[in-house]
This record gives C-alpha cells, structure tokens and sequence, in this order.
C-alpha cells in the first residue's frame, strides 16, 4: 500500500494586492542581489505574491513544517514562546515559526549571506520577532541566554557539524528544562547499528548518522530517548526533550569545560554495547554471520 502523501504546510505570507509596483520591483532587486550574494544562492522557494523565488532547497521546508503538522510534534500556537531555527538559511521556517505568536525566533545562520536572506524575508513580510543572530552552534552561548528556549529547530543541520555531540550539548543548555529539540537530518535508515558514516562534504555532509546513531546521541548529551521517523530512503525527522537530569552521563574527550570529569553513570566494558556495524573483510567472520544451517552445508574448513 502506497504511503499517503503528507499535505505541505501553507506558506502564510503574500505581499498586499495594494502592493505598489515600485515596491514589489524594489523587493525583486533586492531578492536578486541576495541571490547573487551567496555562494550558493537563495535557499528556499518563496512565493511573494507578485512573483515567486525558487530557492536551491525548494519547498522541502514546507513538507518539514507539514510533517511536524501532522504528527503533532511541534505546537500550531507559539504565543509567548522564545524559539530557535538554527541553520535557518533563507529563514522559510523561521517565518512559519514566527506567524505562529512567538515572543523571539533566534533566526541562526554561521553563514552571513544566508542570514541577510533571513533578514530581508522578515523585513518584507513585518515579522518583528525574527532576531538575526549570525553565528556557529558552537558560539551561541555567547548570544542566547542558557535555560531560555522552550523549542528548537535544527533542520538539515546536524551533519554539517563536525562535532555532533558538542552541537546537541550546547542546544541542550540553551534549552529550558523538557525543552523540545526537533532534528532534520540525512541519515540511514537503520535502527538497530549505531554508526555515522564520514560523509567526505558531499553536499556539505561531514556525517550520515543512522537513526540509531541520531537518537544515542540525544540520549547522551542529555535529551531524552529520542524518537525517529524516516521520510524518505535518507531523511528522517526526530523529537526529542532535554531530560529532567542535571547532567550529561559522560564528558572525558568533549570540548567544553567541564567542573568534573566523574562518570556519571556506570560505563560498560562490553563491546556489544556499540551495536556495530559487521565487517565483511574477514570471509569467514562474514560466514559466521550466516545462517547455522547454511553454514553447515557449506561445511567450512576448521581453522
């Protein structure tokens, strides 16, 4: 049975029919030298109005928002919240965030092309509780008060991270205690092996974690159990709560200061803890990994 299409999430923005010609000329131009301003130029597709944009990212970022509609994971009423769209590019989601009655949507970028994107589609469209900030994951401690975030959105951002656990570490301490973190990510559809595969950049992926690797991670950077959903052959959407602990379990070889070193939990000695991914080099380690019976017919030499 094929699996029903997910509605995309409307875009709940246009420019006034009233809209002067000179003006909607003037946002164009400067849609235009936006464009041209990035590397890779407008991320997401956005209808104006007048006129729509196509962006390099198209209209994923609706079908994320959709998604997130329909599974109730995220709230269709942010009143008084103080959110986060980190890696926001074009800022798509960080403007759905903020029809929706935020206090404050930090909208994050490290890359400062993106951010004035951002900034432009929040200016044309008067949504004054878009706050630019321009910066790293791993500096926004420096620009966002810790234990102030009620939700954060960190889509198709992950594995550009050269330090995935350090990223959720420091959401998790931008977070308030049971804050919600959502995760878009490219991934492998395998939850039993936790692994990430080195993605060599490729579309700008250091990682492709497997949905196990995704929520072990949460889990040990002090989220709760993450839940994981794939969307597609390798993209998957999770949810997930910073925990009610005061700490993370483990922290020797993380990049941050820490009062104590102490385990603060048991650490385990048994490798099958690490739910590895089989090497095949070795034929007779990939043999053993048969069948008994097949085995058995193939009737293979001692060693």
């Amino acid at each position: 049975m094929a699996r029903r299409k997910i509605p995309a999430a409307a875009w709940p923005f246009r420019l006034s029919p009233d809209t002067p010609p000179d003006r909607v000329a003037e946002i164009r131009e400067g849609v235009a030298a936006l464009d041209s301003a990035a590397q890779y130029g407008w991320g997401h597709s956005i209808d104006f109005g007048p006129f729509r944009k196509q962006g390099l990212l198209g209209d994923n970022y609706l079908d994320v928002a959709g998604m997130l509609d329909e599974w109730g994971w995220w709230p269709d009423d942010l009143s008084g919240m103080r959110v986060a769209d980190v890696g926001c590019f074009t800022g798509g989601l960080s403007l759905l965030m903020a029809a929706r009655g935020p206090s404050i949507v930090y909208a994050i970028d490290e890359v400062g092309a993106h951010l004035d994107q951002a900034v432009f589609l929040a200016e044309v469209f008067e949504q004054t509780s878009v706050r630019a900030v321009k910066a790293s994951v791993y500096d926004l401690i420096d620009h966002i008060p810790e234990n102030s975030l009620d939700l954060v959105l960190l889509s198709g951002v992950l594995y550009h991270l050269g330090d995935m656990l350090l990223g959720l570490h420091i959401l998790r301490r931008l977070l308030k205690p049971d804050g919600l973190l959502l995760i878009e990510s490219n991934a492998v559809n395998d939850n039993k092996r936790s692994f990430a595969n080195f993605g060599r950049f490729y579309r700008g992926m250091w990682w492709q974690p497997s949905g196990l690797c995704i929520s072990d991670m949460c889990e040990f950077m002090g989220f709760n159990r993450a839940e994981v959903r794939f969307y597609g052959p390798d993209r998957c959407l999770a949810r997930t709560r910073r925990s009610s602990d005061e700490d993370i379990p483990f922290k020797r070889g993380l990049n941050w200061h820490f009062e104590s070193l102490a385990d603060a939990q048991f650490r385990s000695t048994d490798p099958g803890i690490m739910a590895p991914v089989r090497s095949y080099a070795n034929w007779k380690h990939f043999l053993r990994g048969l069948p008994r019976k097949v085995s058995r017919r193939l009737r293979l030499p001692r060693s």
